[in-house]
């Protein structure tokens, strides 16, 4: 019998050391809040609060709320205060059409049918970014989900029942694959063969003579009206395009439509690189332009370079034609784009070198005239001579406006007497 019932307390010790280890490890793997740090967020929000701090008091409200390994002893006063105090900061957030604070605001508060409607605003306002369609997703789908209903339940218990509108969700699903075919439109729209042209002819016209002076001001008459004209920089406009064409197709997370925008894409980069290259060369910004849309290609970096340097190339031997025609300034920058900065720093010190060539008559005429001025003012004789002849000359102003002065008196003496005044 004696034996038996040590066998049973050994049963029963063993029982109970396992639990406490199951339980110990339990606390051990928790991740959430202590008790204390809740207690003291929601001092902190009480103290807030009181203060008249709205927001920062809602702020700290939600904290308290945080999920807690025992039970969070402030999780419901907190609740209902935060749903008080969110509802009108909520409203007057979306009167000001701030609508990703509203969203926050609500959130915070557990006014989660005010959130979702917030944010569905603050998407739509925004239909070009594919960020704010990442984050509208991943929060419509973690409202519609059960455990989404289990977190936040107590927070639903204070404001009321909730239940996420499936149809939220579904018209952000459906705003990728309209965000790409918008980028297309606008990267067609951007493109525009008329501006490349004249920007082509505007680098063709610029002067090779700067001291040809009246040239140089036709120069810059004209680039000032193609400014005007042309505000923008197209070719910028329909690189951001059909980069936020890509960026649309990877948010969505749908393969189909990754696969077609990237082949669109590669095509529509390729016919930009073959326009530019064969028919607008003549500027070699365009030929640097090129080159920006060969590297948005996702190729292998190899592939991608070896189209890069056949633009390069071809910038090299336009820069050689333009040095041959004694176009300077042009081929400088021709060998820029080919990244041959020697030849680069070369043909623009020979421009430099011709432009002060033909500006040394001028140059030796105006030391000339300073060094007689320099030598006129080292005589004492002269500058007391021409000190002499300036004084003189103030003194016969000085005496002209005091005999206008006294014309101007005399006449007005007649014209008194006249009217009898």
């Amino acid at each position: 019998m004696q034996s038996r019932i040590t066998v049973r307390r050994a049963i029963q010790i063993l029982v109970a050391t396992s639990a406490l280890t199951i339980t110990l490890q339990a606390q051990a793997d928790c991740a959430g809040a202590s008790v204390k740090e809740v207690q003291q967020s929601y001092t902190n929000a009480q103290k807030l609060d009181r203060a008249g701090k709205l927001r920062e008091a809602l702020g700290a409200y939600a904290a308290a709320q945080e999920y807690t390994c025992e039970a969070n002893p402030v999780a419901v006063p907190a609740a209902k205060r935060a749903a008080e105090i969110a509802l009108p900061l909520g409203q007057e957030l979306e009167k000001k059409q701030d609508f990703e604070a509203a969203f926050q605001t609500y959130e915070d508060g557990g006014h989660y049918a005010a959130a979702d409607r917030a944010l569905m605003k603050w998407v739509r306002a925004q239909p070009d970014n594919p960020s704010a369609f990442g984050r509208a997703r991943e929060v419509l789908t973690y409202h519609g989900s059960e455990a989404f209903q289990s977190n936040n339940k107590t927070q639903i218990s204070v404001v009321g029942k909730y239940t996420a509108d499936p149809k939220n969700l579904d018209e952000v699903l459906r705003m990728p694959p309209l965000g790409v075919e918008r980028a297309f439109k606008a990267e067609m729209s951007a493109w525009n063969e008329q501006y490349l042209r004249e920007l082509a002819d505007q680098v063709q016209s610029r002067p090779e003579d700067l001291t040809d002076m009246a040239a140089v001001q036709r120069f810059s008459a004209a680039n000032q009206a193609f400014a005007q004209k042309w505000p923008n920089d197209l070719l910028r406009a329909s690189r951001e395009a059909l980069s936020l064409a890509s960026a649309w197709a990877s948010a969505s997370n749908d393969e189909a439509l990754k696969k077609k925008t990237e082949t669109q894409r590669a095509h529509r980069i390729e016919m930009r690189v073959n326009t530019l290259t064969k028919s607008f060369h003549r500027a070699p910004s365009l030929l640097e332009a090129a080159i920006d849309y060969q590297m948005m290609q996702n190729v292998d970096d190899a592939v991608r370079e070896s189209k890069a340097k056949s633009i390069r190339l071809q910038a090299a031997q336009l820069g050689d034609q333009a040095q041959a025609q004694r176009r300077l300034t042009l081929a400088s920058d021709y060998y820029r784009v080919a990244r041959l900065d020697a030849k680069a720093d070369a043909a623009q010190e020979q421009a430099r070198q011709t432009a002060m060539t033909k500006m040394q008559p001028d140059i030796d005429q105006m030391r000339k005239q300073a060094e007689e001025m320099q030598k006129a003012f080292s005589d004492p004789e002269k500058v007391k001579e021409m000190q002499r002849q300036a004084q003189e000359m103030q003194r016969a102003l000085q005496a002209q406006q005091q005999a206008n002065q006294k014309t101007n008196a005399k006449k007005a003496d007649d014209l008194e007497k006249e009217l009898g005044l």
